[in-house]
């Protein structure tokens, strides 16, 4: 089992929560994170009063005191901070891709022509495609 390493840190309960709020302010931490944390806090507080059960050790009830302390400081957080920011649904495919690096392409190549010749670049482009753009983007700017 990995060794567990020493926090160097010492803060008390209030300044933790100070602390949680203002990283899920800034979006450092997502909420559901903080939610999985403490259902695994939770998991193991569960674990070791089994363990601790087994021993015939009895009559526990801090735990609960701080596990209220902890939902309710979440539940404050969870309020005073913004949403998580939200990750694109799906990758976009390899036609799309290539749709969007052509664009570019043809943009670069657009860019240091004149009013003039960016109409018969776009003309070009509709006649007869984009990569027959670029071709001759690129010839005029030579």
């Amino acid at each position: 089992m990995a060794r567990r390493r020493r926090s160097s840190l010492a803060v008390t309960a209030d300044q933790a929560h100070q602390a949680l709020s203002f990283l899920m302010h800034e979006g450092k931490v997502a909420a559901s994170e903080v939610r999985k944390a403490l259902s695994h806090r939770e998991r193991l507080i569960r674990e070791i009063r089994e363990r601790m059960a087994q021993l015939g050790v009895e009559g526990i009830e801090a735990g609960k005191t701080v596990r209220r302390r902890a939902v309710k400081a979440f539940r404050v957080a969870e309020k005073t901070s913004r949403p998580a920011r939200k990750r694109a649904g799906r990758e976009i495919t390899a036609a799309t891709r290539k749709l969007y690096r052509l664009q570019g392409k043809y943009m670069s190549a657009l860019r240091p022509l004149s009013k003039e010749a960016r109409a018969g670049i776009k003309a070009i482009r509709k006649k007869s495609g984009i990569d027959a753009a670029i071709k001759a983007a690129k010839k005029m700017t030579r």
